[in-house]
């Protein structure tokens, strides 16, 4: 069972630091700093910054704000 609970480890911390490259992406494709991001959510400059590091555990709410700021869709796909 702890190999099965280290596999899963990691693939959170995958996981996040996808989820992270492309909201730094979508922000980038904007135009906008962290700051002007940060500000625009009302949330600090370092939650983004640990958000795109995927250094921050990141909660629903969070990527619906981002959803919203950015303009950009996130989807759940099934793997196979």
């Amino acid at each position: 069972m702890h190999t099965e609970l280290t596999a899963a480890e990691t693939q959170v911390k995958d996981f996040r630091l996808k989820l992270g490259d492309e909201i730094r992406l979508a922000r980038e494709k904007r135009g906008y700093s962290r700051e002007q991001l940060a500000e625009m959510m009302d949330i600090k400059p370092e939650t983004i910054s640990k958000i795109e590091n995927g250094k921050f555990t990141i909660t629903v709410d969070y990527l619906v704000r981002f959803s919203i700021f950015l303009d950009y869709e996130f989807r759940v796909i099934e793997k196979h």
